[in-house]
């Protein structure tokens, strides 16, 4: 019977398809996981994985594991944190992207803790892959989030819209107008958010469908860094409309309407789809669709 241990190598053999990034990431010795893995194969009488000079790819027997070790995994860190709060309060560890952490997830969490002062809220925020790679390993009992989820293992549902804003500061040339075309973003320079952001994934995949090139000067993980650099008319800026209305009030940037292109999207609830749902996800959810 394979053990807890051996089912959580197996897991980062199968996310990250190489033996010396799992050892990395389970901080262990390339040989120990090497060692789990033949364990686990000789156990099992079956080839978990095929072996490739640069990847392991998964094989069926090594699917049908993995089904039921992400279950039991998952399984195992729903009673700890159960049994760590076995006495009244029931936990809730959220994920939030940044945009979201930025802008409401501190009124959402009071409006929570209001309804349901039982629920004890752990908060993580970080970009939209980044969250995705939490929910996968069960760091996380549920998430929102602004980006594009990749992995056919997580559940998600729309739950608020929220649109997009081009920005520019005072003396770039687009402050002055009422609106541009797309074909005007053209090898234009661009503050954007760092890789593995919901908001860069969702303008990247805008410019790429309308064949619109574009730079990228700078890269940063604060909105409030981007709004700066855009400020001082260092390029354009993309950011989500909850980001800005104070500095646009103030005449610090303008935010210019790009035609015929929608800039609407929404903010998405996600779950691991071998975690149950539990009252407390049930709640945050209810109060997630509240939100203006």
């Amino acid at each position: 019977m394979a053990t807890l241990k051996q089912l959580k190598t197996f897991l980062a053999v199968a996310e990250y398809r190489k033996m010396s990034e799992a050892a990395r990431h389970l901080y262990i010795s390339q040989p120990t996981v090497s060692q789990v893995i033949a364990d686990l194969e000789e156990e099992y009488r079956a080839q978990l994985f095929e072996r490739f000079s640069k990847e392991l790819h998964i094989t069926a027997a090594g699917e049908l594991l993995l089904d039921h070790a992400r279950e039991i995994v998952a399984i195992h860190e729903r009673l700890e944190q159960s049994m760590k709060n076995i006495n009244s309060r029931r936990p809730l560890r959220i994920g939030a992207t940044l945009t979201i952490g930025n802008t409401m997830m501190g009124s959402l969490v009071e409006k929570l803790q209001t309804a349901y002062p039982d629920i004890d809220v752990t908060v993580f925020v970080d970009n939209t892959r980044i969250i995705e790679h939490r929910l996968i390993h069960n760091e996380l009992d549920i998430a929102l989030v602004e980006g594009i989820i990749t992995r056919s293992e997580i559940i998600t549902q729309p739950v608020i819209q929220d649109s997009l804003c081009l920005i520019c500061g005072d003396r770039h040339p687009f402050a002055s107008r009422k609106s541009v075309s797309i074909g005007e973003l053209r090898n234009q320079d661009f503050i954007m958010r760092e890789k593995g952001s919901g908001t860069r994934a969702i303008f990247e995949n805008i410019m790429l469908t309308h064949h619109i090139p574009f730079l990228i000067k700078w890269e940063c993980s604060s909105g409030t860094a981007i709004i700066d650099a855009v400020r001082h008319n260092h390029g354009l800026g993309v950011l989500s409309a909850r980001c800005i209305p104070s500095y646009v009030k103030n005449g610090e940037i303008f935010s210019v309407p790009v035609d015929e292109v929608s800039m609407e999207r929404y903010f998405y609830v996600c779950q691991n789809q071998n975690h149950p749902l539990t009252s407390q996800m049930q709640h945050f959810i209810e109060i997630a669709k509240s939100m203006p």
